[in-house]
Parts: structure tokens; C-alpha cells; sequence
């Protein structure tokens, strides 16, 4: 039962896509996606490669599971395609929902098999997609939404920002179990638990993960409020699939693909972690003092 629940979320999601991709390559809206030359020769047709993306639902090979396929880009949205991006992002989290509740009831063992198993109720989109080696369904990728503006933009700013961490705030005892998890017979380990040993008790430790490069879309929002003056609103998200906006294609720039190499800012003065782990195993810092 609980695995037929997933598979009925699982095919209702690939539908609800194939019904979007349909539509938009049927309407061909304006819009601005880009592709790399290798793309162009194989289908020199940005939409097309837009409307692949939005269905891209599985690994393709060896693909590091941390690892998600992206591409910044916007497209126009008629009231048929905001329907049904709406319809898609509430059937994602009906999706999430599903996995979750296997995910508590299932055994790792059994849960993994059924996961494999979960490629065949897509055959027929990935052969509409002409993808090739994919045999997993890559849940990051099936949980992100779709980006979708519901009021008209005036200008989008692209930029890479790859300089982001993710740092959590973790006990003396987190640590010393997340450091147990790993296996304390392991010769690394201990020497890193004799290491956690040396501090007190109440030590706060930073556990740091470095994130991927993303794509920043930085939005300006031009409205008149009731003394008919201009107001300007902006805002910033992180895009890892082509916006969808309102109306008209706004005013836009033109990014690089790839990331740029290195950290794209300067860091900053008042960084209270440590420039090295204390236990590399969990990328736990210690926090520097404010002297």
C-alpha cells in the first residue's frame, strides 16, 4: 500500500509535467534559456531543452547523488501554464509526502529496492525526452519547484554566488555521536574523539557545509500605488530551474554557465569560525573568540 501510494504520486507528477511540456513547445511563449554549443547541435532549440530540464526527474549515471542538474532562464506564463505550475508544485510536495511516510515505515533494505523500482513508472516521459542512462529517480530534482512569479517583473539581474555555507550549531555531545555514527573503532576517529575529549563539555562547535555554486536572480518589481507615484520593489532568489513570470519577457543580462573558480567575495572580517576543522570527519569548527 505504501509503496503503490508512492508510485500513484510518483506517475501523477510525471504527467502533470508531460502536460507542461506539451503545452509550452504547442504555445512557444516568449522566452530567454540558455544553452551551451554542445546543446545547440544536438537540438537547436532552447525551449525544448528548457521543457527537458523541468522534467528532469533521475540520475543520468554515476551522478553524485548531492549533485542536481540546473539552468538559470525565464519564460512567459500564460494562465494555463501558472495552473498548471501550481498543479506540479503541490503534486512535489504530495510526492515528498509519500516518500516520507515509506521512508518510517519501510525498512533502509526494503525502502532502497522500491526507490530502484520507481524508474519504471516514467518509461514512457523518458523516452518522450530522449534521455538517456537514467535509472533512478533523483528525488532533489523531483522536490524542487518550479519558480513561478505571480506578479510582473520589470528586470532580472543573474549573478553566480559561490561562496555559500550552510553552518549548524552543534553540541559537545552531537558531535561526540555524530563522530561514534562513523565507526569508533576507526584510527581517524579516535584520535578526533581524543581531540573533542580536550574540551569542555558546553563547547559549541560549527558543523559547515560548503554549497554548490547557484545562480542568483535579483528582481525588480515596478508598481504605482494610490498617489500614482512609481514604487520600486526588489527581491532575490536563488534559481535553479528557468523563472516563470507575468506578462512579458523582462529586461535581463547574460551570465557565464559554469561557476567562475573560487569564492566570489572577499570574507568577511567578522567571521567567528575557525579557518580549519577541529574534526574533519563531521566538518565541525570551533568557534573563535572575540578578543
Amino acid at each position: 500500500m505504501i509503496i503503490s501510494d508512492i508510485a500513484e504520486q510518483f506517475s501523477a507528477l510525471t504527467e502533470l509535467l508531460s502536460q507542461l511540456r506539451q503545452h509550452l513547445l504547442q504555445q512557444r511563449p516568449p522566452h530567454y534559456f540558455p544553452i551551451t554549443g554542445e546543446e545547440k547541435e544536438m537540438v537547436d532549440d532552447a525551449l525544448q531543452h528548457a521543457c527537458t530540464l523541468l522534467s528532469d526527474l533521475w540520475y543520468q549515471g554515476n551522478q553524485d547523488g548531492r549533485e542536481t542538474r540546473s539552468r538559470h532562464g525565464i519564460i512567459v506564463a500564460d494562465a494555463k501554464t501558472s495552473e498548471l505550475i501550481r498543479s506540479i508544485n503541490h503534486q512535489k510536495e504530495s510526492f515528498r509526502a509519500a516518500v516520507n511516510r515509506a521512508r518510517q515505515n519501510l525498512s533502509q533494505e526494503h525502502w532502497l529496492q522500491h526507490h530502484e523500482q520507481l524508474s519504471n513508472h516514467g518509461q514512457t516521459l523518458r523516452e518522450q525526452l530522449r534521455l538517456s542512462g537514467l535509472g533512478r529517480v533523483h528525488l532533489k530534482q523531483c522536490y524542487r519547484h518550479i519558480p513561478l512569479l505571480e506578479k510582473p517583473v520589470t528586470k532580472i539581474g543573474f549573478s553566480w554566488y559561490n561562496n555559500g555555507r550552510s553552518i549548524k550549531k552543534i553540541s559537545h555531545q552531537q558531535a561526540q555521536n555524530l563522530l561514534l555514527a562513523l565507526g569508533e573503532h576507526k584510527t581517524h576517529i579516535q584520535s578526533q574523539l581524543q581531540v573533542l575529549s580536550q574540551l569542555t563539555a558546553g563547547t559549541q562547535l560549527a558543523q559547515v557545509q560548503t554549497l554548490a555554486p547557484v545562480v542568483r536572480a535579483n528582481l525588480v518589481f515596478n508598481r504605482k500605488d494610490e498617489s500614482k507615484d512609481k514604487t520600486t520593489e526588489r527581491k532575490a532568489m536563488n534559481v535553479s530551474l528557468p523563472l516563470f513570470v507575468q506578462e512579458s519577457l523582462p529586461t535581463h543580462n547574460t551570465i557565464e554557465l559554469q561557476a567562475p573558480n573560487g569564492r566570489s567575495r572577499l570574507n568577511r572580517s567578522d567571521n567567528k569560525i575557525s579557518n580549519e576543522p577541529i574534526l574533519p570527519s563531521i566538518r565541525a569548527y570551533t568557534y573563535q573568540s572575540s578578543d
